[in-house]
């Protein structure tokens, strides 16, 4: 009896044992499925945010598109309207001498003169001149120490005057100023013929038209003798 005791305690207990691992077995397994149930949830809610935030930003990047494509547009229409400014710039605003022109008819418009009277005087210009033989003068360029006389040269019996002043030529020894202008730099003139008047600066040869008591005056002029300004004037009929 004590034997057959002794053997069914080992037994239960051998069950117990076996029973108790069995227990823990299903534990571990219950606890691992629910992790992985919370891990999946949260990994579930993570990729549900993730696909959002996606669609924020392909959203969000169709918009960009958009706007440049708008504003590439906006761009190219800014270009073609630039350029069609400058074409219509370049038919319409006058250039060289005929913006000279332009200039004195608005002058002379603002003055008083009549259109009807300038579109005559334009109308009765013509390509051949009539002038008189050439005059040949020349006048002393003025520099701050200079005191003489013959700084202007006199056409047409003084209907024409021809003046200037320039940049005193300095001594190579010292650098001090001289009495006499530097024919290398430019020189300014003003040519005055009855109430016109016109002021010019520039280097050496200069070639200058200036309209005035009755006549077109054609005046050239180039470097001369030490301190002098040759000059040379046409004088034509006008209109």
């Amino acid at each position: 009896m004590s034997l057959s005791f002794r053997e069914d305690r080992r037994r239960r207990r051998g069950r117990a044992r076996v029973l108790g691992l069995l227990v823990a077995v299903v534990v571990s397994s219950v606890a691992l499925g629910f992790a992985f149930y919370i891990g999946g949830e949260h990994a579930a809610g993570e990729i549900t945010a993730l696909n959002g935030r996606i669609g924020e930003l392909t959203e969000a990047n169709d918009r960009l598109v958009r706007a440049k494509g708008e504003a590439e547009a906006a761009v190219s229409q800014l270009r073609n309207a630039y350029q069609q400014l400058e074409q219509r710039y370049a038919r319409e605003v006058p250039k060289g001498p005929a913006q000279e022109i332009q200039r004195q008819v608005q002058i002379k418009l603002e003055e008083g003169v009549t259109p009807q009277r300038i579109a005559a005087v334009v109308a009765m210009l013509e390509v051949k001149r009539s002038c008189e033989p050439a005059e040949n003068r020349r006048f002393y360029v003025k520099v701050p120490l200079y005191r003489g006389g013959g700084t202007e040269a006199v056409f047409g019996g003084g209907l024409l005057r021809v003046a200037g002043s320039g940049e005193a030529m300095l001594n190579p020894r010292n650098s001090q100023p001289q009495s006499f202008y530097d024919p290398e730099k430019p020189v300014q003139v003003v040519l005055t013929a009855g109430d016109g008047e016109r002021q010019v600066q520039g280097a050496l040869p200069l070639d200058q038209t200036i309209i005035g008591a009755g006549a077109e005056w054609r005046v050239r002029m180039a470097k001369g003798a030490r301190g002098f300004v040759n000059v040379t004037v046409d004088r034509c009929k006008f209109p």
